[in-house]
């Protein structure tokens, strides 16, 4: 029970934070209705009671956290988050099933942007603000779990970016808060900035409130079925691809700028290695539009770069149906999936340090077959990279592999086709939100999928995003062992 107590009263916090934002909703009722307040006021009235019992009775369990209590404080707090969140969808008009329900709070948690509604044109607009405010409120949580926890508990390699704010020992306590602080002002900075450029060239402000939280969230919900395609303005297109861009890279460094008013992103190796893999792609499939699709050099670059940056920001935003674009293109998406952006952003993936890392790692292989007795030092970002960031990042890989092996089987043993079952899977696990094929891509939704898989790919959006050892190493008997 030791272990519970304090990830109770952690999410016992966190869930009266998520019954506030079940009210924001009604606030439309100002300018328009709000069908659905009902199922906003009990679900907020369930949430913030139960969060605050939570907290009052397991608030003084927060003092000497050790790894094993942070494991359980990361799982419990995502799971619960998402399963108070889901109650809106439950008691709306919409009335969806508790599967559908979980899926697409589960969805909108992670920023996965995967979706079991269909025709959101005409759905209740508080439905689709909620649905916009939970991949939002995912979006601040990513960045404090990528920054302030991962590095403290040495999952996948994130022990490279350890810094004082990742230190959980009681003296480390205000630079933990300070940082929170700034990274909260980051974030509403460019959600603001976002919001007002959609505004200014042409989406309502209803629009523009939505597809900013989505877009710096990189979590891909759209209010429209036709995603940020919708909008035939190229200022909107190309703003997209600006700020889902800005999304993808590390916040401390917006806060690193903040601070001292420095900011220089070619001095970090991944963010120049991002932008870099970023351009390449965007213009690769530009090209590859304008030489086989009737595109005219100019609109050809825009899909090409809007959607290339969705996918490997893990967005999932489309300006067209790319399944249609040939096999060349889908081939391109594919690996893009796997690569996501920097550490420390919004985005989901495997992460553009950890292909920085195998690189330096093979290179090294090739140096020792050549000179065995040759001494050599690994650096990334001039810091050394110890052995046990290399073991891990290792052993991140193999979880992802495995799990991705292991839910698509599952997914095909529930009767879906080679092609829905992989990159169903993988879209759930690397947080992108579209597949491809005619039933996941991106014309189409989860919502014919079996219940049995929609469970799986909740669970498999939760340990993408947790980054797999936080839920795995739940099921080990060594984490239960006293």
């Amino acid at each position: 029970m030791s272990l519970f107590r304090p990830a109770f009263a952690v999410l016992g916090l966190i869930l009266v934070i998520l019954a506030l934002l079940m009210l924001l909703p009604l606030a439309l009722l100002v300018v328009d209705d709000a069908p659905d307040s009902g199922a906003f006021l009990v679900g907020s009235a369930i949430t913030g009671i139960t969060g605050l019992l939570l907290y009052f009775f397991n608030r003084g369990t927060l003092r000497h956290l050790t790894t094993r209590k942070v494991f359980m404080i990361t799982a419990t707090n995502w799971i619960g988050t998402s399963a108070f969140a889901s109650i809106p969808f439950h008691l709306s008009q919409l009335r969806l099933s508790v599967t559908n329900a979980f899926f697409e709070s589960v969805s909108g948690i992670t920023t996965t942007g995967s979706t079991v509604l269909q025709g959101l044109d005409s759905l209740p607009r508080d439905i689709l603000l909620w649905r916009s405010i939970t991949q939002w409120l995912g979006g601040i949580g990513i960045v404090a779990m990528a920054v302030m926890i991962l590095p403290f508990l040495r999952v996948g390699g994130m022990r490279l970016f350890k810094t004082e704010s990742s230190d959980w020992s009681d003296k480390a306590t205000p630079q933990i808060r300070v940082q929170l602080q700034y990274l909260v002002m980051v974030y509403l900075i460019l959600t603001i900035m976002c919001l007002s450029y959609y505004w200014a060239f042409g989406m309502s402000l209803f629009e523009a409130v939505n597809h900013a939280m989505t877009t710096v969230s990189t979590g891909g919900y759209s209010t429209h079925d036709s995603s940020i395609g919708f909008y035939q303005s190229r200022p909107i297109l190309w703003g997209s691809v600006l700020f889902m861009a800005l999304s993808g890279i590390p916040f401390t460094l917006y806060v690193h700028f903040l601070i001292s008013r420095r900011f220089s992103l070619v001095a970090d190796a991944q963010v120049k290695f991002y932008f870099q893999l970023l351009c390449i792609a965007g213009v690769a499939m530009g090209l590859y539009l304008y030489f086989t699709a009737p595109m005219n050099l100019m609109t050809a670059l825009l899909h090409g770069f809007l959607n290339t940056t969705s996918i490997m920001t893990t967005t999932g935003y489309v300006s067209t149906d790319y399944g249609k674009w040939g096999s060349g293109a889908i081939a391109m998406f594919f690996f893009l999936t796997f690569v996501g952006g920097c550490s420390g952003s919004t985005s989901g993936g495997i992460k553009v340090f950890r292909f920085q890392l195998f690189w330096l790692y093979l290179r090294e292989q090739f140096a020792r077959s050549v000179h065995p007795n040759a001494i050599i030092t690994l650096e990334y970002n001039n810091r050394r990279v110890t052995e046990d960031v290399i073991k891990s990042s290792i052993a991140f890989m193999y979880m992802a592999m495995w799990s991705y092996a292991m839910i698509t089987i599952i997914l095909g043993l529930c009767g879906l086709d080679l092609v829905t079952s992989t990159t169903g899977a993988l879209t759930a696990l690397m947080n992108v939100g579209p597949g491809l094929g005619d039933i996941v891509g991106p014309a189409g939704s989860f919502q014919s999928l079996p219940d049995v898989a929609k469970w799986v790919l909740s669970f498999g959006m939760l340990l993408g995003r947790l980054e797999y050892l936080t839920l795995y190493i739940l099921l080990t008997p060594m984490y239960w062992r006293s």
